[in-house]
């Protein structure tokens, strides 16, 4: 998934950590916090952290998963100052991520639901809140997945982008994986991977490669004409 593809592109940079939990709502997430965070150990560890929470808890009233919109609203703030208080440190940024889009067809076929209580409207509509949550709270951004992934067009044109109406195919794990590249690189060029000068030392910006490279290590001169 774009975990994997964001932790390859860190790879001798910064660890990854991907914690996923299946069918957890933004209710949920709050007892996680003090947990996911605990390693923590002093500022300037994190350098950034993703929110992808709201696909659960836009289900329709009276689910088990639903989250009143209001309510989700309140959860991600409260999730956001947690994680601040939990880590001690405020200075990371922290990117909330909205809902896919919902192929609504796809995902009662995939399940034998005779009816299905999610809809791609109420994904829309709470991906509104976690950009609005992202642009009312200091040091945040938000990553539209639900735009990224053409949640705006005809289910014909998003459903390629979802694996079973709601999860991420492969293409849709890239595109989220470059929506966030580019997120990175134009909001926060600081946090993204090293691009030029990264394997010889002299990359200005972004996040370099640790420890020497090989052939520093071995005493070659490499020519790259």
């Amino acid at each position: 998934g774009w975990g994997s593809l964001l932790t390859s592109s860190y790879q001798r940079r910064s660890d990854v950590f991907n914690r996923g939990y299946s069918g957890y709502n933004t209710n949920h997430a709050i007892a996680l916090i003090p947990r996911v965070f605990a390693q923590s150990r002093q500022p300037g560890e994190i350098l950034y952290c993703t929110l992808y929470f709201g696909a659960n808890d836009c289900t329709i009233p009276g689910e088990a998963q639903h989250v009143p919109i209001e309510e989700y609203e309140s959860n991600l703030k409260r999730i956001i100052l947690d994680i601040r208080s939990t880590t001690a440190d405020d200075s990371f940024p922290i990117i909330t991520m909205t809902p896919p889009p919902l192929d609504k067809e796809a995902w009662k076929a995939h399940f034998n639901f005779e009816n299905y209580p999610r809809t791609n409207e109420l994904s829309r509509d709470y991906g509104l809140v976690a950009q609005r949550v992202a642009k009312e709270t200091t040091n945040c951004h938000c990553l539209d997945v639900w735009t990224l992934l053409d949640g705006d067009k005809p289910v014909s044109e998003y459903t390629k982008h979802l694996s079973d109406g709601l999860h991420l195919s492969e293409s849709g794990n890239r595109r989220v994986y470059d929506g966030l590249m580019d997120l990175l690189k134009t909001e926060l060029p600081h946090l993204a991977p090293a691009e030029n000068g990264d394997r010889d030392g002299t990359a200005n910006n972004g996040i370099s490669v640790k420890e020497d490279l090989w052939h520093i290590m071995c005493g070659v001169e490499l020519n790259r004409d």
